[in-house]
């Protein structure tokens, strides 16, 4: 074996998601650069959707009603799979918010998510649980209650941990 059959060549490739983002592949001192006309252009696209939020949360909350009640009512080996599909609607819930800046949705996605992994649906309490954050869900929709910090949104929250205080 020669000296040459030892050496490792290297190349380099064009990293196209990189140049998207205005990263340049010729210059290693490049910062990451993302052109403004493109977060303006992204910016409103999130804004014409954000006007179907409500129809979209309203969708996914019906889904969700609808995957809760077979739940309670169906046959005890179809409960693991209904539950992953309210663990997937909570979380689309949650995203949905997240993206839309709605953070009381937000944040009633994400507790119910983490409840869906520890409940035991034969309990009563936990189904009031799951309940409670559903029923919460749908006022925060209806009363179209954005922020976290007002008085209607501390009492909502105060209603779920109440519940999740007193029947965890």
């Amino acid at each position: 074996m020669n000296s040459s059959d030892n050496k490792i060549e290297l190349y380099n490739r064009v990293n196209r998601l990189k140049l998207k983002a205005g990263l340049s592949h010729t210059d290693p001192n490049a910062k990451l650069r993302i052109d403004p006309s493109t977060i303006d252009k992204a910016d409103s696209i999130i804004e014409k959707k954000a006007e179907a939020y409500p129809v979209e949360v309203k969708r996914v909350l019906k889904v969700l009603d609808n995957n809760w009640a077979k739940a309670q009512s169906g046959d005890r080996q179809s409960v693991p799979m209904l539950m992953e599909k309210i663990y997937h609607n909570a979380n689309q819930i949650k995203d949905l918010a997240s993206t839309f800046n709605y953070p009381l949705m937000q944040h009633f996605g994400i507790s119910l998510r983490e409840f869906v992994e520890k409940i035991d649906i034969n309990k009563g309490a936990h189904r009031t649980i799951v309940e409670a954050h559903i029923d919460v869900m749908w006022v925060v929709l209806n009363e179209n209650v954005h922020d976290e910090g007002d008085e209607r949104a501390q009492k909502l929250k105060s209603l779920v941990q109440k519940a999740i205080n007193k029947y965890s």
